[in-house]
């Protein structure tokens, strides 16, 4: 399959409010006479913030309606316009934030699609250890028994994952996949990926079709308890190396490492740091991968996690590196040398990244 194809093909199925969520943007829903609207504060082309932008929700074709504007958007007109990104570069987030997000059913047939699943269940799979042994693919990248133990991570030789949609059962296998639950902050699980072991497959990652998708969540956020501090990762297993980082330190093992699986908030992830206030937690190093990009969109995150009362701090990785790509070192060093983000430190974190 051509990029280009791969790209409209994620395009495609991406359901453009999980794609606003996922990245933090500010919309309320609205009805016309074209069906169910997004309505969005802010326009990523003109930049005007008086609520003129309506996407349609199940198609993401919508427009401006400024005056001095007036742009038609389609998803990757919209995508394009919001990130600033072209080419290769584009296809990239596209690709990236598809996997986040997952899928959702059609809303045009919101009322009779959905999936039958009462509760998620997960593929035919075994927990780790297996017999006592752990899978080479996670031995090999620093992933001992005991952190994926921690991580209930699970190895499905064989299995599917089953749904229901327009009445007929649907079957995607998970062959040859490490089983990666999410849970919400409850400890139920809510999704999980799975991640292919052999490096053949089409696709890196697979989810459960028709179930929330992963950027409503925080990974690993079930086990933040009786701790004033997280380090705030992006995918899970840039927050798997954290913990192995962190639990290296005596000092570090009360931090708990968590997962936003992107560079942005959504506002349920926003809710839920809320929630993490409020049974304590107090700091937030936000540790998101070494690209100029990445630590732009981490200030921009921790302004508004410091607008729910947190204090945030912002860890600087080496350039283009992220938490899995590092010794544990190199980690905990970048955890000790974090600033703390305030609007005249912002400043000092931004050219320190570009002079790099």
């Amino acid at each position: 399959m051509s990029r280009f194809d791969e790209t409209r093909e994620i395009l495609d199925a991406l359901d453009i409010e999980s794609y606003l969520d996922s990245q933090g943007i500010d919309y309320k829903e609205a009805h016309g006479s074209s069906g169910a609207q997004l309505n969005l504060r802010t326009c990523p082309c003109c930049g005007g913030d008086k609520w003129k932008v309506f996407l349609n929700a199940e198609t993401g074709l919508g427009n401006c309606f400024s005056g001095s504007c007036n742009e038609k958007f389609n998803k990757f007109k919209f995508i394009r316009a919001h990130t600033g990104l072209g080419g290769h570069a584009l296809d990239d987030h596209i690709k990236s934030v598809g996997m986040e997000i997952g899928w959702r059913p059609p809303r045009k047939a919101a009322v009779a699609v959905h999936t039958d699943v009462k509760d998620l269940k997960l593929p035919n799979s075994h927990p780790l250890p297996i017999r006592g042994r752990n899978l080479a693919y996670l031995q090999n990248r620093g992933i001992s028994l005991a952190i994926a133990e921690y991580f209930n991570l699970r190895f499905c030789k064989k299995g599917w994952f089953r749904y229901t949609l327009e009445g007929k059962d649907r079957f995607v296998p998970f062959d040859n996949r490490i089983i990666i639950p999410v849970f919400d902050l409850d400890g139920v699980l809510v999704s999980f990926q799975g991640r292919d072991v052999t490096g053949t497959a089409e696709k890196k990652y697979l989810f459960p079709n028709g179930f929330s998708s992963t950027g409503e969540h925080l990974y690993n956020g079930h086990n933040v308890r009786h701790t004033k501090r997280v380090v705030v990762g992006e995918g899970v297993f840039d927050v798997m190396a954290t913990k192995i980082a962190l639990d290296q330190d005596p000092d570090l093992r009360d931090v708990v490492p968590i997962g936003t699986f992107g560079k942005h908030l959504s506002e349920n992830q926003i809710a839920k740091f809320l929630t993490l206030k409020e049974r304590g937690v107090s700091e937030a190093t936000i540790m998101w991968d070494g690209e100029i990009a990445a630590t732009d969109a981490a200030i921009e995150a921790g302004n508004r996690l410091i607008g729910i009362g947190l204090k945030v701090r912002i860890a600087l990785l080496p350039k283009d590196k992220d938490p899995n790509e590092v010794p544990p070192q190199t980690v905990r060093d970048c955890f000790w040398k974090a600033t703390q983000l305030t609007p005249s430190s912002a400043i000092g974190i931004k050219m320190a990244r570009r002079i790099e």
